[in-house]
C-alpha cells in the first residue's frame, strides 16, 4: 500500500498533541517537506520549486489545516486533511502570510506556537516573512519545535518499518548483484548507471543520492557525485546510496576492488568489517548512541596503524536520509525499540586514503535486527 490509512495519521496527530500538552504548546507550525508529509501525507516532489511556503498548523482541540498555495489543493484533496485553507500563488508580496496569521488568530489569540528552528530542522518559509510573523503577532510566541517533532519520528511505527524494510531490500539487492555487471576500464559514472537502473527496476522510486568515489587502495572523500575517472587495477570503488520507497529511505554503502589491490587496503577493509560487528553487539534498548561508537573505535583503535579521528559513525533513517540520533561520543541518547539507524565505521588508515562500510539496522525489542544484507567478509573483486 502506497502511503498510510488515516489511522496512521490520526495517531501521530495524537502522539503529537500530548507531547505538545507535556511541552506547553498550543499550536505546531509545519513547514518542511518531511514533516508535512509525515502529517499529512501529501507525496510531492514539487517541493524542489522554492517559489511557493506549504504550512500545516496543528493545535490542540481543532482538526489540522493545510494552508496552501492554490496549485496544491486539487493534492491536498486527495490526503486526509478536510481544512484545506488556499492563496492565489506566486504572489511575492503576500505568500500566504496573511491566511496564515488569520487562521492563527481563529484559533487562539494568545498562544505559543512551536516552530522546526532547532537540531537538524529548517523552516521552509522566507525569514522576513516569518519575521513579519513574528512582529504582527506579538501576542504569540514562537519556540523551537525539534526535540518534540524528533521525538515523534525517531521511533517508526510497524508500518514505517515496513517501508524501510522494502527499499533497504530493493538496495541490498541491488548492491548484491551489482559486482556481476561491472568491469576494469569503466568510469564511476557508467558504473553508477548500472545500479541507479538496477535499483529503478528492482522497484525503487526516487534515487535522491548517489555518492561514488574511488583511487589506489581507497579514497579520499565518500560525498561527491561520480565522475568520468575510469577504473583501473587497484582501485577501491565506494558506491553510497539514499535511496526511497513511498517517500522513505536506505542509506548504505559498498566497496569494490578492481583487480589486486594493496595488503594494507585490505586490512583495513577487515578492521571496519570487525569494527561494525563489535558496534551492532552493543545495539539493544537501554544502550547508547556513545555506547555504539565506542565499540566500534575500540577495535579500530586497536588495529589501525595510524591514528584515527573521525566524527560520527552513524546515524538514524526514515524520512530522510540523515536523522537523529548520531553514533558518535558526545551522543549519549538511548537506543529504543522501533528506532532505525544507519552503522557506518570508517577508517583513515593512510593519510588521505579511507574506507567506510555501512549497514542498516532496527532496533528490536531485546537486540537488533540488521536489515541489509552483510558487507561482504572479503572485498568482492572486479577482474
Amino acid at each position: 500500500m502506497r502511503g498510510f490509512d488515516t489511522t496512521e495519521y490520526k495517531e501521530r496527530i495524537k502522539k503529537a498533541r500530548e507531547l505538545m500538552k507535556n511541552s506547553g504548546m498550543e499550536m505546531l507550525l509545519i513547514t518542511s517537506p518531511q514533516n508535512f508529509r509525515y502529517f499529512t501525507g501529501l507525496d510531492s516532489y514539487f517541493w524542489e520549486s522554492p517559489t511557493r511556503p506549504w504550512f500545516v498548523l496543528i493545535s490542540l482541540n481543532n482538526d489540522p489545516i493545510a494552508i496552501v498555495p492554490s496549485i496544491g489543493k486539487t493534492a491536498m484533496q486527495k490526503t486526509w486533511i478536510k481544512n484545506i485553507q488556499t492563496w492565489q500563488s506566486p504572489n511575492p508580496e503576500d505568500e500566504g502570510l496573511t491566511i496564515l496569521q488569520e487562521t492563527i488568530l481563529s484559533i487562539k489569540n494568545q498562544a505559543s506556537i512551536g516552530c522546526e528552528l532547532g537540531k537538524e530542522s529548517f523552516l521552509r518559509m522566507f525569514i522576513k516573512d516569518f519575521n513579519k510573523l513574528n512582529h504582527n503577532l506579538p501576542e504569540h510566541k514562537f519556540i523551537d519545535a525539534s526535540p518534540l517533532l524528533w521525538k515523534l519520528r525517531i521511533i517508526k511505527s510497524e508500518k514505517e518499518i515496513l517501508k524501510i524494510k522494502k527499499i533497504i531490500s530493493i538496495a541490498s539487492q541491488a548492491f548484491d548483484e551489482l559486482k556481476n555487471n561491472i568491469n576494469i576500464g569503466q568510469s564511476e559514472i557508467e558504473i553508477t548507471s548500472i545500479m541507479k537502473k538496477s535499483l529503478l527496476n528492482l522497484g525503487a522510486d526516487h534515487i535522491s543520492y548517489m555518492s561514488c568515489t574511488s583511487g589506489k587502495g581507497g579514497y579520499d572523500q565518500i560525498i561527491c557525485n561520480p565522475t568520468e575517472k575510469k577504473l583501473s587495477a587497484g582501485d577501491i570503488l565506494m558506491i553510497d546510496t539514499g535511496t526511497t520507497f513511498d517517500g522513505y529511505y536506505c542509506d548504505f554503502d559498498r566497496n569494490f576492488g578492481f583487480g589486486n589491490i594493496a595488503a594494507s587496503a585490505q586490512m583495513a577493509y577487515d578492521i571496519l568489517w570487525e569494527a561494525a560487528e563489535s558496534g551492532m553487539q552493543m545495539i539493544k534498548p537501554g544502550n547508547t548512541c556513545a555506547d555504539v561508537y565506542n565499540a566500534m573505535l575500540k577495535v579500530i583503535n586497536k588495529n589501525s596503524p595510524i591514528s584515527n579521528s573521525v566524527g560520527r559513525m552513524g546515524h538514524g533513517i526514515g524520512l530522510q536520509i540523515t536523522e537523529p540520533p548520531s553514533i558518535m561520543s558526545n551522543d549519549h541518547s538511548l537506543l529504543q525499540e522501533n528506532m532505525i539507524i544507519a552503522l557506518e565505521p570508517c577508517l583513515e588508515y593512510a593519510p588521505g586514503t579511507m574506507l567506510v562500510q555501512e549497514e542498516n539496522i532496527l532496533i528490536t525489542k531485546n537486540g537488533f535486527e540488521r536489515l541489509t544484507t552483510r558487507t561482504p567478509k572479503s572485498i568482492p573483486k572486479i577482474n
